[in-house]
């Protein structure tokens, strides 16, 4: 694995689909340059544009433009995104139809990623993703 790139950090992006998108392809390009094999970086964008999905369809409950915060940075033996609302956490709303697509946000999460953490408070919810990655350095 070539050396770490420095930390991704972009604050204060709108939760708007569109900056969302621009996002996601600049954590890939990030996540690419860490040299993380393919199929883990598709799982690293994977769930991270799941919880960026998430920001802009829960944290802000239509009040207003919310923002959100995307940090990632490569450890050791990990690779580590976390994402940052400002908004309130709302219980998902069941759907009543038998069959539906929504609502699998955090199992997909879960899935994708090795950890995933989710801590909520007053002032926003926090989405810590990890993946193990193998040692850096000398073997």
């Amino acid at each position: 694995m070539p050396e770490p790139p420095d930390p991704f950090r972009c604050h204060g992006v709108p939760a708007v689909p569109e900056a969302l998108r621009r996002l996601r392809h600049e954590l890939t390009a990030w996540v690419r340059s860490a040299g993380v094999e393919e199929g883990r970086a598709q799982d690293i964008v994977l769930a991270s544009y799941e919880a960026l999905a998430n920001v802009a369809d829960h944290a802000y409950d239509g009040a207003g433009s919310g923002v959100v915060d995307l940090e990632a940075a490569v450890h050791p033996d990990r690779l580590e995104v976390v994402i940052t609302d400002h908004g309130q956490w709302r219980p998902p709303v069941v759907d009543p139809r038998p069959v539906t697509l929504r609502g699998r946000g955090l199992l997909l999460l879960r899935a994708s990623a090795d950890r995933a953490d989710i801590a909520s408070g007053e002032s926003g919810t926090v989405v810590t993703l990890a993946w193990d990655l193998a040692p850096v350095g000398p073997s």
